[in-house]
């Protein structure tokens, strides 16, 4: 076969690696030869019959051999740290669950729950070192097939929420393998008419474990960051000076300008991520839920929940994946909550939430920013693809629900509210007036970054948020295809329009809205009394 050459890459990113010892070992004289990769991870062997055992080792990866004839192009080695996986991100309470760790050292495994504090369930116990391996090539769509590490029964008696198997080991970093912990389909509205929406399908969509997510692809060398917006100065005054115009040459303008500039998305956008991957993007190792933390995803969640779980609202909670595939699963409820960043949906989903909201009088608490604003369709094992990058385009006008939608032309800011209509009955018994600004502080805020790995959880901007407050990093504003009757009763000041707090009135068998439209609004709640009150208030009166 003579000449052989290829990459080696990492296995989380994908990244080529460079100085990998490669060792040459014939089998029949004892020669050995070596060599190492290049800055691109390039190599290239010559002289090969095919027989010869081909090792690849790097200090912090986990060796591999292969004979010289089953020589893959791309080689991914496995980076020696402590990780895992589980095989869903959603279990009921009693359910077995197994999860499959890599470790090179021995470790120990507790079961948090992550609500008004991290509660440690269950200590699970210290587990001898464990030895995985990675598919060559990529893998992101088929996922991982690791051996088993540990098997555990969740208590019967969980509560709902967010849950972690929290491990840890000497010489590693923590990693926190995140899940929810479901309301069952008996049990749904029997303690609680409130329902929180966790908002799995985006810690999926934002998963580069393996080297691809919805936004970049490392498989392929394209990390170009699709749909996280570092807009300069002139981009960002000419958004806000388009969404000013009139409704009809608003709309002329902006497909006039998709038809000349604008490319149809890479195809590996619309591609399988698979669920079988480990989660390095929720944040959920650090245990204290007033900490500042930079994160849209189950950690920002966690704020929400610890809020409500403080002030005495007890809660259900479902995923994405349930709303998708369970049967009426909203029908013993009074509100639901859209949290922190209710991205991605299918049109299942959307379905189901508007049966809800226009036939049983159902409220829609919307306490998140950029909802519903992509669609995604699910595999039977709960892996995603995205299939549109609008929901408007290619389903349904998401701001008939709603009233708002997402625009990217404050992404990356933060600041206050400011009272628009301080009579509304949201501020009943807050001492406010239209001069007052409210949520200067928001726990999700630009703090600085703990791992080295790349984390898909921070913002896409350079230098990361700018500013602090509960109206930013992605924000939704009144759109003008929303129905009449929404209101505004306070606004961000943010820049280019800040986010548009709205509240619509129930009527008939429509129930209410009421729209934070704030990415960060989650994390003001522990630490701001004006949006804790204000909240409050929601809730008393829709439930």
């Amino acid at each position: 076969m003579s000449s052989v050459s290829g990459i080696v890459c990492s296995a989380e990113t994908c990244f080529p690696l460079e100085q990998v010892q490669i060792e040459i070992i014939a089998t029949t004289a004892g020669e050995q030869r070596s060599l190492e990769s290049d800055v691109l991870g390039g190599w290239q062997i010559p002289d090969l019959n095919g027989e010869e055992t081909i090792r690849f080792q790097k200090p912090g990866y986990v060796t591999k051999e292969y004979r010289a004839a089953e020589l893959p192009v791309k080689v991914r080695l496995l980076e020696d740290q402590l990780i895992g996986y589980q095989l869903k991100l959603w279990f009921q309470p009693g359910e077995t669950v197994e999860a499959f760790i890599h470790s090179p050292q021995k470790y120990s495994a507790w079961l948090c729950r992550h609500g008004e504090t991290r509660e440690q369930i269950m200590t699970l116990g210290e587990f001898s070192p464990q030895k995985q391996q990675v598919p060559d090539g990529n893998f992101v769509g088929s996922g991982l097939d690791w051996s088993k590490s540990i098997t555990y029964q969740l208590p019967s008696d969980a509560r709902p929420g967010i849950y972690s198997l929290l491990l840890r080991s000497e010489g590693s970093d923590d990693f926190a393998i995140p899940f929810v912990v479901s309301t069952p389909p008996s049990e749904r509205g029997k303690a609680s008419k409130l329902l929180v929406l966790a908002s799995t399908n985006n810690w999926q969509t934002y998963n580069i474990w393996g080297g691809r997510s919805r936004y970049r692809n490392f498989e392929v060398n394209d990390s170009k960051e699709y749909g996280n917006f570092t807009l300069s100065y002139p981009r960002r005054l000419a958004v806000s000076i388009l969404q000013r115009m009139p409704l009809g040459l608003q709309s002329i303008i902006r497909n006039t300008l998709k038809k000349l500039v604008r490319k149809d998305p890479p195809a590996w956008m619309r591609e399988k991520l698979s669920i079988k991957r480990p989660f390095t993007n929720c944040s959920l190792e650090e245990g204290d839920p007033s900490r500042p933390v930079t994160n849209h995803l189950a950690a920002g969640e966690w704020r929400l929940l610890s809020w409500l779980e403080r002030e005495g609202y007890g809660y259900d909670i479902i995923t994405g994946y349930e709303l998708h595939h369970d049967r009426d699963p909203l029908c013993n409820y009074k509100a639901i909550i859209l949290s922190t960043h209710c991205e991605y949906w299918s049109p299942n989903m959307y379905e189901k939430l508007k049966e809800f909201h226009e036939r049983h009088r159902g409220w829609i608490l919307n306490i998140s920013g950029n909802s519903i604003y992509r669609e995604v369709d699910f595999f039977d094992d709960g892996s995603v693809r995205c299939t549109s990058l609008s929901f408007r385009d290619s389903c349904t006008d998401e701001t008939q629900l709603l009233g708002v939608r997402f625009t990217d032309s404050d992404y990356s800011t933060c600041a206050p509210y400011k009272i628009t209509d301080p009579t509304h009955w949201a501020f009943n018994n807050i001492p406010v007036s239209k001069s007052r600004l409210f949520g200067g502080l928001s726990l999700i805020q630009n703090t600085a970054k703990h791992t080295s790995r790349l984390d898909p959880g921070r913002p896409g901007a350079e230098g990361g948020l700018d500013g602090c407050g509960a109206s930013g990093w992605e924000t939704d504003k009144l759109s003008k295809t929303a129905p009449k009757d929404i209101v505004t009763i306070a606004k961000g000041c943010n820049p280019y329009g800040g986010a548009d707090m709205v509240v619509r009135e129930p009527n008939g068998e429509r129930g209410g809205l009421f729209s934070a439209s704030s990415l960060v609004f989650p994390g003001c709640l522990l630490i701001d009394n004006v949006a804790s009150m204000l909240l409050k208030n929601v809730l008393h009166r829709a439930l």
